[in-house]
């Protein structure tokens, strides 16, 4: 998900393309290109063929939030990935897609962007953007995405998106994450597919560090763990990439992105706190990501995706 949701980066994962000679020498050579580790971060999504329908989630007060039937349509999937429209069955992405509009439509959805409702932790349940849909068709080497966070801080303009890539196989488990700023958009102005922000739903987001980490190969640990990170090059030239929350609660998200893609969020902690502005600064400052990649993903099946991969591809070395 490149969305801020990187919904179409906000938010976003690793693909992982690991060579015999690499894991061979315990993925010394572990690096990533650029274009490749762009791609990959950028998409929140995993494949899953078992499926179980999660239970409603009752608000803090005991009552139930007017958004606990769509989230108990969306099925639990294979290593907790987000749910999309190609991995669960077609009547049930009807529902669960008419279920959202339908909560998109309530007349009181405006100010979303400002709601103090809107900072928190959010996890993706179900997303039918392209960038994301690519990842579910099937990765390489039995590699999954697990549960995918977006930790959000409206106070200091902060948010997250978080994902754990997870191998049947067990051969290795990673982590990526995108780190990034958000604001309320200005009123009025058009996302990159000429949609009007008329009701204060529309937020911003610039998207600052995307860092992979290498955490396990084979079961064991790896330490320190490896980690990558790459800056995402700034085109003024390119539109502002910006997502539009549609429907928002005590426990659910709706955000559409860029492109309209849909991204469903429900409100649950990852049990990892967000970076300081110091681990920010820091993760800013590492070298950045160069070579051939030996865990990443073709960035070209995403390129044309969404207008936030555009953003982070425009100008991107070849």
């Amino acid at each position: 998900m490149v969305t801020f949701t990187t919904p179409g980066l906000l938010i976003a994962f690793v693909i992982v393309r690991t060579s015999r000679s690499s894991f061979a020498s315990g993925l010394n050579s572990f690096a990533l290109s650029r274009r490749e580790a762009i791609g990959a971060a950028a998409g929140f999504g995993g494949a899953a063929s078992a499926w179980a329908v999660a239970p409603a989630a009752p608000r803090v007060d005991g009552s139930v939030a007017a958004s606990s039937p769509l989230l108990a349509l969306i099925p639990r999937m294979e290593f907790g990935a987000p749910a999309t429209n190609v991995t669960i069955p077609a009547d049930l992405v009807r529902a669960i897609e008419a279920g959202a509009a339908a909560l998109e439509r309530r007349s009181d959805m405006f100010g979303l962007a400002s709601s103090p409702k809107l900072s928190g932790s959010w996890r993706l349940l179900y997303s039918n953007g392209a960038e994301i849909v690519q990842l579910a068709k099937g990765l390489p080497l039995g590699f999954s995405l697990g549960p995918t966070y977006q930790p959000l801080d409206t106070a200091t303009g902060r948010f997250e998106n978080r994902g754990n890539l997870m191998n049947r196989f067990n051969l290795a488990k990673l982590q990526t994450n995108v780190v990034g700023d958000v604001k309320v958009a200005q009123a009025g102005t058009l996302n990159a597919v000429g949609v009007r922000n008329d009701r204060g739903n529309r937020v911003d987001v610039d998207f600052r560090v995307i860092s992979f980490e290498l955490d396990e190969i084979l079961g064991t640990a790896v330490e320190p763990a490896l980690r990558k990170t790459l800056i995402p090059r700034v085109d003024p030239g390119v539109a502002q990439p910006a997502n539009d929350i549609t429907y928002l609660d005590e426990t659910a998200r709706i955000v559409r992105g860029g492109d309209g893609a849909l991204f469903i969020f429900r409100r649950e902690e990852s049990g990892v706190p967000m970076l300081t502005g110091e681990e920010r600064e820091a993760l800013a400052r590492r070298e950045k990501s160069a070579g051939d990649a030996a865990v990443g993903v073709g960035a070209e099946r995403f390129k044309d995706a969404a207008p936030e991969l555009k953003f982070l591809f425009k100008d991107s070395p070849k």
